[in-house]
């Protein structure tokens, strides 16, 4: 079976609108919601939603696609996530900003095209429908992954989440590999 990279007729996938789509589609949006909603604290949690942040993110991915060099889907989800972590930033210092008495608070990104920004997007990024799916799946992946101990659960978040190399995890723990190894097995087997 032909993987979603071997079907691409153009060797910049995401540049193109109904590749983009698919690309989008192709993504376990799920899991990108849980890592979202990891890097929110509790407050902004009560005052940005995550498919907020998630709309931003797919914008500002299809407003600066020519920034970013194709090299496959594991490598555009990184970058999609690193737009989702500054989205993220954004948000907290804009809540701190209103927090002192600053600036008016940005208006929802959902709000700035009615009920959502599909009309900035290419077809098919997201629908109402799509996003209270992929909300409902998050909340289950969020459940199982709070009832794991907590020596296993930012392991778990990591690797299988965040997908970053297994080097990279333990070196973020301040673990030797082979206890991150471990852990990620175990981890990955209550999780399931």
């Amino acid at each position: 079976m032909a993987s979603l990279d071997d079907a691409r007729p153009a060797a910049e996938p995401h540049r193109d609108p109904t590749e983009w789509g698919r690309l989008v589609e192709s993504l376990d949006i799920a899991s990108i919601f849980v890592v979202i909603g990891g890097w929110l604290s509790p407050r902004l949690k009560s005052e940005v939603d995550i498919e907020d942040i998630w709309q931003e993110t797919l914008w500002c991915s299809w407003r600066d696609r020519e920034q970013h060099v194709w090299r496959d889907l594991a490598a555009w989800r990184r970058w999609l996530l690193s737009i989702a972590r500054n989205r993220v930033r954004d948000a907290g210092r804009n809540a701190t900003r209103q927090k002192r008495g600053g600036e008016q608070r940005a208006a929802p990104f959902s709000l700035l095209a009615g009920d959502s920004v599909s009309a900035l997007l290419p077809p098919g990024s997201t629908t109402p429908s799509r996003v209270a799916g992929f909300r409902e799946r998050a909340r289950a992946m969020e459940v199982a992954l709070e009832s794991l101990d907590g020596e296993l659960r930012p392991i778990v978040r990591l690797r299988l989440f965040e997908e970053l190399p297994m080097r990279e995890v333990a070196a973020q723990l301040d673990l030797p590999l082979a206890t991150a190894k471990e852990r990620l097995l175990r981890g990955v087997t209550r999780y399931r």
